[in-house]
C-alpha cells in the first residue's frame, strides 16, 4: 500500500512539472515577413544612401535590431525568388523557375519536387494563425485566411492606409484567438512603374485594376502619391549606370516609389506597434530582388540579387548591431524561421538557420558565397508542349531560355551565361529602360565618363560566357577579370565552387557547365 501511495504522490508531482514547465516556457515568436519589390540594395538610408529622408521607417527598423548588409536572393526575378525565401529551395530544385508554366515539362521528365515544404504551411501546422497582404508566395503556401493580394485590396500594394488596416485587423484576430502569428506584408513598390514617371499612365491603372470597383483618391489613383518629391540632380546614381540627366530624371521618380514603399512599411508596423504584440515579434524585411533596369533585375551582378536584411525582436535580439561580413541567402530564412519558430528542421531545403547570427556568433556561420540563378521570364504552353526533354542547346529551341549561373561575395562577383555565344541576344522581353536609354546616348554621341555606349549596349544584349569582378574596385561590375593572369586562381576557386553547388542541387545545366570547364 505505501509502494503504491508513493508511486501515486511521484506520478502526481511529475505531471504538476510538466504543467508547470508548459506553462513558463517561453511563448513561441511571432513572424512578420516584409518584402520590397525591385529594390536595389544601395537604395536605403541604413545601407548609405544618401538622400535625406527616402526610408526613415526602415532605417528606425535597422536600428532597433540586426541590419545583415549582405544578403542575396536565388534569383533576380519575381515569382522563382519569393518560391525560394519561402521553400528555401532554389529554383533548379523546385522547377519554379520563371513565370507561366511551372515546372516545365522538360525539368519534369527527370526531376520531381515531391516533399518540398513551405514555412507558411508549417506554421500553420503548428497552431499560427497565418496571412499574408500583396503578393503570393507559392504554391506550397498554405495560410489561415485568404491571401490578401489583390489590386482593389491593397491599392495596387501601394496604399499605406490598406496596409495598415489590413495588419491592424489581422493582429486583432491573432490576439482574440490567443495564437502566435506569422504574416507577409509584401510591398508592391518600387516596382514599376515608378510614381510620377511618364508611363505612370490612367490606361496603365485602369488595366491593372481590371474592372471590378475600385476607390479612387484624390488623385485619380488607387494609391496615394509619395511624401517626397527628390531633385533629380540631387539622385545617386548606382555604380553600373553613367551620372547623366536622363537617367536621374527617371532615379527620381524610382526613389520617390523606393519613399512609399517605406511609408507601406510604416503603416504595418505601427499597427504592430499599437497592437501590443511587438516585444516578441520577429520582424524580417528584404527585397525580393534589384531594380528595374538592366544590369540589375534580370542579373545576376549584386545589383541585381543583392539585399539588406533587417531583423528586429526586441525579446531577443540585441539594437544597434550592423553585420557588414556574413554572406545569407534567401534560401537561409525559411530555415532559421523553422527553427526559432521551434518546428522540426525542414527537409529538403537548401539553406541552412542562420541563428547564430542572431546571437553574434559570427564564427559559427560558415558561409563564404551566396548562389544565384536565372533561367527564363516566361513559358508559354505552346512553348512548353514543344519541348518534352531538356537538350543541352535549349537557348535556341527557347528564346526566353537564357540560362545563367552566378556566385556573390563581399569582394567579387562571378557569372557564367551558358547562353552566350556571341551572337545570341537577350530577348527584346528582357531589355528594360535602361537599355532604351543608353541605345538613345549612344545615337546622341554623347561624351561621358561612362566609357563607350555602343559597347555598353552590346554587353547587355550579348554578355559573355563567364565573368568575374572586383566588387572593392568595381562596384557596377564593368571590368571583366576573367581572363587576366592575376586573378585565374580567384578563379580557379569560383569554378570548383560552382560546380559544386550544380552538382548538390542537381542543377540540369551542370552538364553544360562541366563541357565549359573541360574546353578551358
Amino acid at each position: 500500500m505505501k509502494l503504491l501511495k508513493s508511486v501515486y504522490r511521484s506520478s502526481s508531482f511529475l505531471i504538476f512539472l510538466f504543467i508547470w514547465l508548459e506553462s513558463t516556457a517561453a511563448p513561441k515568436p511571432n513572424i512578420l515577413l516584409i518584402t520590397a519589390d525591385d529594390l536595389g540594395w544601395d537604395s536605403l538610408g541604413c545601407m548609405g544612401n544618401p538622400l535625406e529622408g527616402l526610408s526613415p521607417n526602415l532605417d528606425r527598423l535597422a536600428s532597433e535590431g540586426l541590419l545583415i548588409k549582405h544578403g542575396y536572393v536565388a534569383t533576380p526575378i519575381c515569382g522563382p525568388s519569393r518560391q525560394a525565401l519561402y521553400t528555401g529551395r532554389f529554383p533548379q530544385s523546385t522547377g519554379l523557375m520563371g513565370h507561366g508554366v511551372q515546372p516545365p515539362n522538360w525539368w519534369k521528365l527527370d526531376r520531381s519536387n515531391a516533399g518540398t515544404q513551405s514555412i507558411t504551411s508549417l506554421l500553420l501546422q503548428d497552431g499560427y494563425l497565418s496571412g499574408m497582404i500583396g503578393k503570393h508566395g507559392s504554391e506550397w503556401c498554405q495560410f489561415s485566411l485568404p491571401p490578401h493580394g489583390r489590386n482593389d485590396q491593397t491599392g495596387m500594394g501601394r496604399n499605406p492606409e490598406k496596409y495598415f488596416a489590413y495588419t491592424r485587423q489581422f493582429l486583432a484576430r491573432a490576439k482574440e484567438e490567443k495564437k502566435p502569428f506569422f504574416l507577409a506584408a509584401n510591398a508592391h513598390d518600387p516596382h514599376r512603374y515608378w510614381a510620377r514617371h511618364p508611363d505612370e499612365t490612367s490606361k496603365w491603372i485602369n488595366q491593372m485594376m481590371g474592372d471590378e470597383p475600385w476607390e479612387r483618391l484624390l488623385n485619380g489613383k488607387p494609391y496615394p502619391d509619395p511624401k517626397s518629391r527628390f531633385i533629380p540632380e540631387q539622385c545617386p546614381v548606382p555604380p553600373a549606370y553613367p551620372r547623366v540627366p536622363k537617367l536621374k530624371e527617371s532615379l527620381a521618380t524610382y526613389y520617390d516609389s523606393v519613399n512609399r514603399m517605406d511609408q507601406v512599411v510604416g503603416g504595418v508596423l505601427q499597427a504592430l506597434e499599437e497592437s501590443g504584440l511587438a516585444k516578441n515579434t520577429l520582424v524580417l524585411f528584404l527585397s525580393d530582388h534589384g531594380m528595374a533596369w538592366d544590369l540589375s533585375k534580370w542579373s545576376l551582378y549584386p545589383s541585381g540579387v543583392r539585399t539588406p536584411i533587417l531583423i528586429r525582436w526586441p525579446a531577443q535580439v540585441k539594437a544597434g548591431q550592423i553585420d557588414s561580413q556574413s554572406i545569407v541567402s534567401v534560401v537561409d530564412i525559411a530555415p532559421t524561421i523553422a527553427e526559432l519558430c521551434g518546428l522540426s528542421p525542414m527537409t529538403k531545403t537548401d539553406g541552412k538557420s542562420f541563428s547564430s547570427l542572431l546571437k553574434k556568433r559570427q564564427s559559427k556561420w560558415k558561409r563564404s558565397s551566396a548562389f544565384s540563378c536565372f533561367n527564363y521570364m516566361n513559358n508559354s504552353p505552346e512553348i512548353d508542349n514543344s519541348i518534352d526533354s531538356f537538350p543541352s542547346d535549349l537557348p535556341e529551341k527557347f528564346e526566353q531560355y537564357r540560362p545563367s549561373r552566378s556566385l556573390n561575395n563581399k569582394d567579387f562577383s562571378y557569372v557564367w551565361n551558358g547562353w552566350a555565344d556571341g551572337n545570341r541576344s537577350l530577348p527584346r522581353t528582357m531589355l528594360g529602360e535602361f537599355h532604351w536609354m543608353i541605345t538613345k546616348l549612344a545615337e546622341k554621341k554623347t561624351n561621358s565618363a561612362y566609357g563607350d555606349y555602343i559597347e555598353r549596349k552590346n554587353f547587355i544584349e550579348l554578355r559573355t560566357r563567364e565573368e568575374l569582378y572586383d566588387l572593392s574596385k568595381d562596384p557596377g561590375c564593368r571590368t571583366n577579370l576573367s581572363n587576366h593572369d592575376n586573378h585565374q586562381t580567384t578563379l580557379k576557386d569560383f569554378r570548383n565552387r560552382m560546380k559544386e553547388v550544380l552538382q548538390k542541387t542537381n542543377d540540369h545545366e551542370l552538364d553544360n557547365y562541366l563541357t565549359f570547364l573541360n574546353k578551358k
